[in-house]
């Protein structure tokens, strides 16, 4: 039989001019938009597979604002709307009747001293038809010419729709020390009812609507220059009150 050539192997032990694995041809057309084969390629102009953040975090974020800034302006109307309605809702504060008790100055060589009560009487008007008023942890100061001569702390209560309610405040001052110039002029001006004082009168309230109560709501009421005179001849002097207010 005749020999048979066998073709010289390659280093891999296989024959030379064949190869282990053929190259896999790629078309254009076999390749994605998006592939990772280094190279370039064709790619459809109305599609982007790569986008940049950069725009989208800037409308993310203007909205972002947006929202706060809306809630914030809620939130103020919102505040607004409610201080003018617990605004429209606070009683009308008078001075009922103011009297000296026992008036009495001490001079000495060194100091004086000035004995003295005060009974003061306000009266509280509830106008609202619906809304009652309840008064708590109150603490009335009372001074003539920035001279404390009374203070007392003032039991609440609680003012029905529509009604007229008096507040009695007594308050004692005992040997407090006064200036000479005024010790000269107290007496004098007791007898002439000529005496102008300040009332200040702070503490808690509430409102009540039905089932709906709103406590713990801080106010003020100050009555200033207050004329002994104008009191006695029955005008009632109107004080001022502020809510959401401390002294």
């Amino acid at each position: 039989m005749p020999d048979i050539e066998t073709p010289p192997l390659s280093e891999g032990g296989h024959p030379a001019g064949k190869k282990q694995n053929e190259t896999r041809r790629v078309a254009f057309s076999d390749v994605s938009e998006c592939s990772t084969v280094p190279g370039t390629y064709p790619r459809k102009k109305s599609r982007k597979c790569c986008r940049s953040g950069g725009s989208c975090c800037f409308i993310c974020c203007a909205w972002a604002c947006l929202g706060v800034v809306a809630v914030i302006l809620g939130l103020l109307v919102l505040g607004v709307w409610f201080v003018s309605f617990v605004k429209s809702d606070l009683p009308e504060v008078r001075v009922h009747s103011l009297s000296f008790p026992g008036l009495r100055v001490a001079n000495s060589s060194t100091e004086t001293r000035l004995d003295t009560g005060v009974d003061l009487r306000l009266n509280f008007t509830n106008k609202n038809s619906k809304i009652g008023i309840s008064y708590e942890k109150m603490t009335a100061e009372i001074s003539v010419e920035e001279i404390r001569i009374g203070r007392a702390h003032v039991s609440g209560f609680l003012q029905e729709p529509r009604s007229q309610s008096i507040l009695k405040i007594a308050t004692q001052a005992t040997r407090s020390v006064i200036p000479n110039d005024d010790g000269q002029d107290l007496p004098s001006n007791a007898k002439s009812k000529a005496i102008v004082l300040d009332v200040v009168l702070n503490g808690m309230l509430g409102l009540n609507f039905g089932s709906f109560k709103l406590h713990r709501l801080p106010f003020v009421i100050k009555c200033t220059d207050l004329k002994q005179a104008e009191v006695n001849i029955g005008l009632e002097p109107r004080c001022g009150i502020r809510i959401f207010a401390f002294k």
